[in-house]
C-alpha cells in the first residue's frame, strides 16, 4: 500500500483514546503512515455577547485544547509506538465539521463511537454519526465498551466485508483486500439475502436449494467483479437473513467489519444506507464505512 494519512478525532474521552490506539496499530501495520490527531474547540459564549461583560470568560480555548490533546496522545502512545509520529492539530469549530474538512486530504478517518458529549445510552454519538455520514474518505468507528480494554480492538486477524454486488460494496471489498495483502489476516466476503416473498415451499421443508445455490453463485460473481490481487483470497459466506443481521452475527468473530456507505437497497438521495447505519450503531468490533463514489 502507498503511504497513508490517517486523521483521528480526539476529545479526551476513552472512545477517542481507543480510536487513536487503533490508528497507531494500523500505522504499525503500514509503515510510513502519517497520523494527524485533531481536536476542536468552541467558545461557550460569542465574543460580543453582553453576558461576557465584567466576567473573566475564556474566549480562546486553543491553548487549553492543545494541552488536553497532548495529554491524550501521551496517555495512548507512552513508549508503545516509538516509531510512529503523531501531528497535533487544534481547530476552532464543531468537531464533526473539523474532521470532515480534514478528511478531504486524508486516506482514512478514525473516530470513537461516542465522545464526551454523548449520552451514555447511545451506541453512536452525534459527532461520529455525522462524520461517518458525510466523510469524503473511508471512516473507521472504534467502539468503546465500559470495562473492556481498547487493546482488544487493535488486532486484525479477521475482516468481514458486506457484499451485495453494488458498486459501493465492491469498493469495500477492494479496500479490505488492501489490509490483508501480504498478511495472514482472513478475509470473509459475506452476503446476506432474503428468500423472495413469491417463493412458496411446503411447511417444514426449509429454503429451496435453488435459492441457496443461486445466492452462492451470485456471491462468487460479486467477488470476481472486485478483481482482487492473486495473493488475496476472499472466503465466500452466503447466509439467508437480513444483511444487517447476518453481518452483525459474522462480526462477533471479526476484528473489523467493512461495509459500503450504501448498497443496492439504498435510496439514491441517502448518503448512508440502512445496513451501514445499523452496522455502525451495533457492531461488536471496529467498523469501516466506505463512502459512495
Amino acid at each position: 500500500m502507498a503511504q497513508q494519512k490517517i486523521v483521528v478525532g480526539i476529545d479526551g474521552s476513552d472512545g477517542a483514546k481507543a480510536a487513536l490506539l487503533w490508528a497507531c496499530e494500523e500505522a504499525r501495520r503500514q509503515p510510513g503512515t502519517k497520523i494527524i490527531a485533531v481536536s476542536s474547540w468552541m467558545s461557550s459564549m460569542p465574543q460580543m455577547s453582553p453576558w461576557t461583560a465584567g466576567y473573566d470568560v475564556p474566549l480562546d480555548l486553543s491553548e487549553a485544547t492543545a494541552a488536553e490533546l497532548k495529554a491524550s496522545i501521551a496517555a495512548v502512545m507512552s513508549d508503545r509506538f516509538p516509531d510512529i509520529e503523531v501531528e497535533e492539530r487544534v481547530v476552532c469549530g464543531s468537531a464533526s465539521a473539523a474532521l470532515i474538512d480534514q478528511g478531504v486530504t486524508a486516506d482514512l478517518l478514525v473516530v470513537g463511537s461516542r465522545g464526551l458529549g454523548g449520552f451514555k445510552g447511545l451506541l453512536l454519538g452525534s459527532v461520529s454519526h455525522q462524520v461517518v455520514t458525510h466523510a469524503p474518505c473511508p471512516t473507521v468507528i472504534v467502539p468503546h465498551r465500559d470495562g473492556q480494554p481498547a487493546a482488544n480492538y487493535t488486532a486484525l486477524r479477521s475482516i468481514v466485508v458486506g457484499v451485495d454486488g453494488s458498486p459501493n460494496s465492491i469498493a469495500a471489498l477492494r479496500w479490505a483486500a488492501q489490509r490483508v495483502h501480504k498478511s495472514e489476516t482472513v478475509l470473509r466476503a459475506v452476503y446476506g439475502w432474503l428468500t423472495p416473498p413469491t417463493a412458496v415451499a411446503p411447511i417444514g421443508t426449509g429454503i429451496p436449494d435453488t435459492f441457496i445455490k443461486g445466492a452462492a453463485e451470485a456471491l462468487d460473481g460479486f467477488i470476481a467483479a472486485a478483481e482482487l490481487p492473486d495473493d488475496v483470497h476472499a472466503v465466500p459466506v452466503s447466509r439467508e437473513g437480513s444483511p444487517a443481521k447476518v453481518l452483525l452475527m459474522e462480526g462477533r468473530q471479526a476484528d473489523l467489519l467493512v461495509v459500503g456507505a450504501r448498497g443496492h437497497e439504498g435510496f439514491v438521495g441517502l448518503l448512508l444506507g440502512s445496513v451501514a447505519t445499523a452496522i455502525a450503531h451495533h457492531a461488536p468490533c471496529p467498523v469501516a464505512v466506505i463512502p459512495v463514489k
